[in-house]
Order: structure tokens, then sequence, then C-alpha cells
């Protein structure tokens, strides 16, 4: 669980959170990182609180997030009206994990998995200290040590609530970075019982544990044509034109060639006209797309998480 503060702001329009209101049900999604990139506490708060139903089922695969964003969603949760059901679908890591105790009752599918460590802090310590900035450090890293006991204090008690474990035994387990399956999840007491199906196929930035299974590994390592449609919505092109450019240009034959060459100068007499802007872009964006999938092919993991934050 990441504990993180003043993040920057960016509100997303998440209206595919809730699905299938209908006959006193609704199902709501927690498919990403609880965070400002991800899911944000309020909206989803907000849209939980206007469900008037009786039954909400909570589909949760997420690899965790902010830890106070999570504390408020479980606790709109727990206070909700209906009764809480809550599905894990793959994975519910970190933050996901308590976020899950809210529920009234927890079942997780086959072959998923539940992990639960302790509340970790970022710093970014890099620099130059006298002795006066290395006492302000020290009193700094001192108090946030303080809040991450009673982070820790907080979820192990969760936990507790839900499975009867003494809360010793809970602490030490977080601070093992515990990863259950589904078999261990149900012994234990975390969840109620274990339902047939297919695994969520989302796929998640793990690469922050230390302890990740080998089959949650090489789902994280492979690339998928789905993964690289979604890389060209986000830099905006339309659900069309990444299907369009997935289409013609990366056909399982044409994975091992090179990016093509830079186009040639145009003739002097040709300087003056400007190529259509969306074929440069789409072009471009091929090439990038190419290399991708070449390094894919050779265990390629992906780019280092930008923002450096620590879950």
């Amino acid at each position: 669980m990441i504990v993180l503060r003043s993040a920057p702001k960016r509100m997303l329009n998440r209206k595919d959170w809730v699905d299938n209101k209908t006959k006193g049900e609704a199902t709501v999604y927690l498919y990403d990182e609880i965070s400002w990139w991800g899911i944000e506490a309020q909206p989803f708060v907000e849209e939980l609180n206007a469900l008037d139903v009786d039954t909400i089922h909570l589909r949760i695969d997420s690899p965790g997030g902010d830890v106070f964003a999570a504390r408020a969603i479980h606790t709109a949760i727990k206070q909700h009206k209906a009764k809480v059901i809550a599905h894990i679908d793959g994975l519910a890591a970190s933050a996901a994990s308590f976020i899950s105790m809210a529920a009234d009752e927890i079942e997780i599918v086959e072959g998923g998995f539940l992990m639960i460590h302790k509340a970790v802090s970022f710093f970014d310590i890099l620099g130059y200290y006298n002795d006066d900035n290395l006492s302000e450090l020290v009193e700094t890293i001192t108090k946030e040590r303080g809040i991450l006991n009673k982070v820790d204090e907080s979820i192990a008690t969760d936990f507790v609530k839900r499975t009867g474990i003494d809360k010793k035994e809970v602490l030490a387990m977080m601070k093992d970075e515990t990863w259950l399956t589904s078999d261990e999840s149900l012994k234990m007491g975390f969840v109620d019982r274990i339902y047939e199906g297919e695994k969520a196929q989302n796929r998640h930035d793990l690469s922050i544990y230390s302890k990740v299974p080998e089959s949650l590994r090489e789902s994280e390592e492979a690339l998928t044509k789905r993964d690289i449609e979604r890389a060209l919505r986000d830099v905006g092109l339309s659900q069309a034109q990444a299907k369009a450019i997935l289409a013609e240009g990366w056909k399982e034959e044409q994975r091992d060639v090179e990016p093509p060459e830079p186009q040639t100068a145009p003739e002097p007499e040709q300087r003056d006209v400007e190529p259509p802007a969306q074929n440069d872009r789409a072009a471009a964006l091929l090439a990038k797309a190419e290399i991708y999938l070449v390094k894919s092919n050779t265990n390629y993991k992906g780019a280092e998480n930008e923002n450096n934050f620590t879950v």
C-alpha cells in the first residue's frame, strides 16, 4: 500500500465502474490501481453511495494503491445499506486486500491470489545535508514511521476481525509480504468460498513487490495486442484507429521485422507540402509498437515505473 500525500489531482471519467444495475442488484468493478491515475476514492465512493439496491457485487482485480484512498473506499462499503459480496476475480493485493474485508461475503476465483503486506512510504532523500538538515530528516522519518505503525495496526485489525487469526501472526504475515493462493485464503479465513471460472485478464505492474509468485510474473511479462491497443488509446487515438493500426501493422509474421527506416527528405519542390498529421503520428506509433513487440519476444519486461512510488 502506498502512503501518498499531496498527489496531483486528475479526475477520470470512470462511468464503467457500475454495471448491471437491475433487479435490486448492481455490479461495481475495482479493476485498477487505487490512486489518482487509476481508481480515485471520491468518485468511486460517490457512485457507490448513489446505488439504491439490495445487493452489490464488488468485483476486484487490483494490485493495490494509496492506503488512505483505500480506507475511504473500505469505509463506504462497510457503511452501505446493501449486502456487499466481494468477488476476487484475479488479484486482491495490498490495499485491495483489506478493501475486500469490508464486504459481507468474500469469494475468490480458483487460481486467484490475495496478498497482504506492511504499508510503506516513498522518501526522496538524495542530496547534501548539514547537521541541521540531518536532524530534520531524522525527525521526519521518525514521524513517518509512527504513521506507518498506526496504519499497519489498523489494517491488521481488519484482517483479525475477518479471520480470527492472532494479531501478532497477521502482522508477521504482513511483514513477510504474504501471497495467499485461493486455497490458502479459504483455509485461513480470508475468504468464505472459492468459485470456478476464468480469472480476470487485466495486467498489473507488480515489479514493486519482492515475492510475486512465478505464475503472476509470467502473465505480467506477456505483452498482448490488447495492451498495445490500450497504449495507443492512451496517447489519443480512437478505438477504431488503434484497431486499424493493429490489424494492418502487427501481424504475427511482422513481429521480427526491424522498425521502418525514416522517410527520406522530399524533393525541394515538395518541401512546402505538409503530409497528413495523422499518418505521421500513426507511423511513429507503429514503429514504437513494433520495437515493443520485438523486445517482448526477448522477455522484455517494459519500462520501469516512472512514478517512482513504492507500494
